[in-house]
């Protein structure tokens, strides 16, 4: 593979970083470690330490330092970004600085499309997810078509894709609507939660939405749809369903553990750990109407990319390959909000294991993944302010602060505002890439 050197960016790219590079976070990420001094590899002296920069908690590192050093005695140099999921809109001059000194960057999905435009990542190539496959099992469908490909491009490995399901304590008949999750809601006495914290909201309301044929913005012109009566129904269903919940503001994994303790009956939810036991638990899918098995990762699923400025590929690649799926990264993955299985079992594992060897959560996960059918995140440049004024506004509507028309147009009119400053054409040719048009 020939790789771009660091020096070779565009001279947009070496604008932006300036820029970013004074540009550290006003609004919620932490500052990062500062760089450390590489050390020379010759052979009296230890290997040249893999530099990972990781957007997620320190304590996240700390498990997968502890998992890689099991498997090898290459060193690792992980520099970690703490950031919520609520006050991200800085992240994309963060992520500009900072990888153009590291050799892999682990990322929200929804970066990638920045860090591509920019030359800061270097695509994998199909043979690349062919030896993968070969040697771990292939990736299930809606995983590389949501997360890996980018107009037909391989862009990254995916580390995660994590899924909101109707959880509860109780057999139930699957709600075949939004409506009737919330006669369902009604039935248990209010005595559920869906994701309602600060960084969920969005989430949330674009499961409620997945049925909509004409998804978020307009493919020509960009122009926002969530004006549309459709979307505005949606937010109304949700607000009502909401006003039913006796607690609002709570995580996905606050609500799976409330549900397992009998504290709720039910609600929308998925485990912290992937490992964590469900045997009490039903597990049913969203209620999204005819197109319920549609897959929407969210904005945040892991993804690890390869530097352009990597200085040691094969050893960069061996650490992607292994955390996505390799011998030993079993526990990591389980253990590291947002990672999980991002491959189908193999036909020995098939063969060797009874579908009852796994929680109720993951043959769920691994049953939805397996459908091909997927709708775009907001894979966007900058995707993560369009997905903060989205959570921002529909957190007003749930709180009663705005109607949900209110809520909805002032989201298309900031929308519209962060397009006319990232450039229309590029954002239109962003959005086709990632709706799998070679824009």
């Amino acid at each position: 593979m020939k790789m771009p050197q660091s020096h070779q960016f565009s001279r947009r790219h070496l604008l932006v970083s300036g820029l970013a590079s004074g540009a550290y976070l006003t609004s919620g990420c932490g500052k990062p470690e500062p760089e450390k001094p590489a050390i020379t590899s010759d052979s009296n002296r230890s290997p040249v330490p893999l530099r990972v920069l990781y957007i997620g908690d320190s304590s996240d590192s700390q498990v997968i330092l502890r998992g890689w050093s099991s498997i090898s005695e290459h060193p690792l140099d992980i520099e970690s970004v703490s950031c919520d999921r609520h006050r991200v809109e800085e992240l994309s001059n963060q992520l500009v600085a900072i990888c153009p000194r590291v050799d892999v960057a682990i990322v929200p999905i929804s970066s990638l499309p920045l860090l591509q435009q920019l030359e800061l990542i270097v695509p994998l190539g199909d043979s690349v997810l062919r030896d993968h496959a070969e040697s771990m099992g292939n990736l299930y469908p809606s995983v590389r078509n949501a997360a890996v490909l980018y107009a037909g491009e391989a862009l990254c490995t995916p580390l995660g894709a994590t899924q909101q399901c109707l959880v509860s304590s109780e057999p139930i008949e699957p709600p075949g609507s939004w409506a009737a999750y919330d006669d369902l809601i009604l039935s248990w006495e209010g005595k559920a939660a869906e994701p309602t914290a600060e960084g969920w909201l969005a989430a949330s309301f674009l499961n409620r939405c997945l049925g909509e044929q004409r998804w978020l913005l307009g493919s020509d012109d960009l122009q926002p749809l969530l004006s549309g009566q459709s979307y505005i129904d949606a937010l109304e269903m949700m607000v009502q369903t909401c006003s039913r919940y006796p607690e609002l503001g709570q995580t996905p994994q606050a609500i799976w553990e409330a549900i397992t303790k009998g504290e709720l009956v039910g609600g929308i939810a998925f485990p912290f750990h992937q490992s964590t036991s469900d045997a009490i638990l039903t597990i049913n899918r969203l209620p999204n109407r005819s197109d319920g098995n549609r897959v929407l990762l969210d904005a945040f699923s892991p993804t690890a990319a390869l530097s352009s400025a990597c200085r040691q590929t094969a050893i960069a690649m061996q650490f992607m390959a292994w955390l996505s799926g390799g011998e030993g990264s079993e526990t990591v993955r389980s253990e590291v909000a947002g990672m999980g299985n991002v491959r189908m079992p193999s036909a020995n594992a098939r063969q060797l294991g009874s579908p009852d060897s796994r929680s109720g959560y993951s043959q769920f996960l691994s049953d939805f993944l397996s459908n091909p059918v997927t709708t775009p995140t907001l894979k966007l440049l900058q995707g993560e302010r369009y997905y903060a004024v989205l959570d921002r506004h529909v957190g007003l509507a749930v709180r009663g602060e705005l109607s949900c028309e209110e809520a909805l147009k002032a989201t298309c009119q900031s929308w519209e505002e962060i397009t006319e400053q990232v450039g229309r054409e590029d954002q239109i040719r962003t959005w086709k890439r990632a709706n799998g048009l070679r824009g």
